[in-house]
């Protein structure tokens, strides 16, 4: 039997013992900071007067149209100034598939697959919706959507798919009895989100081999307590 020498893990170390990371290192998620970000931003949109924060950072085509290309990025993090709702729906859909996405694929390939997301819906506002203005992180929420699809699919979870589908094919209906919602910034979110994690797929950690024969209740359970 084998025995833990420290002392020969740090001469094969150059003498280096491997660092300790913070408590809140380990267990704070980009999830995290993404909700407080959004937060903090419409905290601004209620205190700074003249929609000032709103007008700033809403997509707007023919703003993008003349060079403000940050807005494919801003109108992410900007919400509804008088429904609050839109926020809070918003951050509970982010937080219940970003904390799971982010153990999967790791805090920056999440990072990259969330932001390709929201850049994608921006885009899609610009060819499919020019001159309506978009607010909101769901083309970003949408895009982890897509993303999820996909690692059930390379997992072969197909009952899961399945039932994953059914669920966003209901959220989609209710969509369609909103006046208010910006289908063309969710279908560039969630195609987006998609291919970025597609493009990501070689640089993610692989799951053991074990796992593909295991039940997708069973699956989805490890899923969420391990990286993909």
């Amino acid at each position: 039997v084998g025995m833990v020498c420290p002392d020969c893990y740090r001469d094969l170390n150059g003498g280096a013992s491997s660092p300790k990371r913070s408590f809140i290192a380990r267990h704070w998620h980009i999830t995290y900071t993404l909700i407080l970000i959004n937060v903090v931003v419409y905290g601004l949109q209620q205190i700074i007067p003249f929609r000032w924060v709103h007008n700033l950072g809403m997509m707007s085509g023919p703003r993008v149209h003349h060079g403000e290309y940050y807005r494919l990025i801003t109108h992410g993090f900007v919400h509804s100034q008088t429904d609050p709702m839109h926020l809070v729906w918003n951050m509970i859909y982010l937080f219940i598939f970003g904390v799971s996405l982010e153990r999967m694929m790791g805090r920056w390939k999440f990072l990259f697959v969330y932001m390709a997301a929201t850049v994608g819906a921006g885009c899609s506002v610009y060819l499919f919706s020019y001159y309506r203005g978009a607010v909101g992180a769901s083309g970003g929420v949408y895009g982890l959507y897509g993303a999820f699809f996909v690692l059930l699919l390379l997992r072969k979870q197909k009952d899961t798919a399945r039932l994953f589908i059914l669920l966003m094919g209901i959220d989609v209906v209710q969509s369609l009895f909103h006046p208010n919602i910006s289908h063309a910034g969710h279908f560039g979110g969630l195609v987006s989100g998609a291919l970025a994690t597609l493009l990501i797929i070689p640089f993610v950690k692989k799951p053991e081999s074990s796992e593909s024969s295991e039940p997708p209740q069973q699956g989805l359970q490890r899923r969420f307590k391990g990286r993909y």
